[in-house]
């Protein structure tokens, strides 16, 4: 498989700069990610995806119209690892960059937009809470995670949403967006000579925007799980949900680097899951599953987790043939070969995708791995490797489960 062309630079006050080389693309991309996300320790849990909010103002304004201007569309996400700032556009890099930097290396936090924006994410937080697979992933979570950012939505809680203030905010900042925890890349048809005219432009920007200080990162005290590994909650809705929550190891005292285990789950999953399965087709004509489920696997700081929630209006049904598959039934190697082919096609797809290889790729710079290394793990991943890490993990696990009863169930 092909390899990204990728030319990295370490600044001496910590921070990285990747530049990936796409010749031909005329689109480009340019991001700054910060290794702090809705599940690191914060003085108010939704203080990172508050701070994502909140950056874009400006004492002159919105500085979303200054990319604007120059035909650069800018955008911003939050995760439960990091927090990614980022622009897309066709010209004009040279104006690009440095508001990149002040998006990201300025503030401006007042009484008035800090209770503003509290009031708008608190209506984003009520949205959220009406779906019914958001009630299901927050019960499990609740389980599996008590008392920990990762047992609260990414936006927050009420409560902390009220608590928000400029001082809380500020030191937020000051204490996660420091130099030795953010990286710089850049995607797209850049030359050699403006590969390093950007990382030397990188260097003088990092230096006037960014705190250079060492701050170590603090991990959240180890929380054991509920003793509670199963709630039932009555709803108005016609068909249950159900949900699975799966407490998984620490992959890498299992001798296994975060994305390879992650991929190796979701491949698991799919195979005997996912809508390709013989076990989704049979559960189809029992009536069992109405549509396909949400399968996802999650690593974070605080907590490894995967979620399994589906539509079924026989959930205790669901339920026992879900966990069955899951624990007992074997994956053959022709599985295992087809859930392969599908992860290394999704691999060669994104490489005509500048924002997902780029984002990809910073996320994977914030743990020492890249892109390159990541592909290579699984193409090169046999099936018995593939087998005994399955067989590894889920030694280890722990498994939740909650049923949002519908109304013919409930009666």
């Amino acid at each position: 498989m092909k390899k990204l062309d990728v030319t990295t630079r370490d600044y001496s006050s910590g921070f990285r700069a990747k530049v990936i080389r796409r010749p031909l693309f005329a689109q480009k991309f340019m991001g700054i990610i910060v290794d702090f996300g809705g599940s690191n320790p914060q003085k108010l849990c939704g203080g990172a995806h508050f701070l994502e909010h909140k950056l874009f103002a400006k004492k002159n304004g919105d500085i979303s119209q200054q990319f604007e201007e120059i035909g650069a569309s800018t955008n911003a996400f939050t995760t439960y690892n990091e927090t990614m700032f980022y622009a897309s556009f066709t010209d004009h890099w040279r104006q690009v960059l440095p508001l990149i930097f002040e998006l990201v290396g300025t503030t401006h936090f007042t009484k008035s937009n800090v209770s503003k924006e509290a009031k708008i994410i608190a209506q984003e937080l009520a949205m959220y809470q009406d779906d019914p697979n958001w009630q299901v992933n927050y019960e499990l979570m609740q389980m599996m995670f008590p008392k920990t950012n990762l047992a609260e939505d990414l936006t927050g809680t009420k409560n902390s949403l009220k608590k928000m203030t400029p001082k809380i905010l500020q030191e937020i900042y000051d204490n996660n967006y420091v130099s030795g925890k953010m990286e710089f890349v850049a995607c797209g048809g850049f030359s050699d000579n403006q590969t390093k005219e950007i990382l030397r432009e990188v260097g003088k920007l990092e230096r006037k925007y960014l705190i250079s200080k060492k701050v170590k990162q603090k991990k959240a005290a180890l929380v054991n799980p509920k003793k509670q590994h199963q709630t039932i909650l009555d709803s108005s809705l016609t068909t249950s949900r159900v949900g699975i929550g799966i407490r998984l190891p620490n992959f890498e005292k299992l001798g296994l680097r975060n994305s390879t285990a992650q991929s190796i789950l979701e491949m698991m999953l799919q195979a005997k899951l996912g809508v390709t399965s013989t076990w989704f087709e049979e559960m189809q004509k029992q009536g069992v599953l109405n549509s396909p489920m949400e399968l996802q696997v999650s690593y974070t700081t605080e907590g490894n987790f995967a979620t399994i929630i589906g539509v079924s209006n026989k959930p205790d049904l669901f339920l026992e043939n879900t966990k069955k598959q899951l624990l007992e039934v074997p994956i053959s190697e022709e599985a295992f070969v087809f859930q392969k082919k599908e992860a290394l096609a999704q691999t060669i797809r994104e490489f005509d995708d500048l924002s997902t290889i780029a984002i990809e790729e910073a996320e994977y710079g914030l743990e020492n791995d890249t892109f390159n290394e990541a592909a290579w793990a699984i193409q090169s991943l046999s099936f018995s490797e593939f087998y005994t890490a399955i067989d590894n993990i889920l030694a280890k696990s722990d498994i939740f489960t909650t049923i949002l009863k519908g109304k013919e169930e409930a009666d």
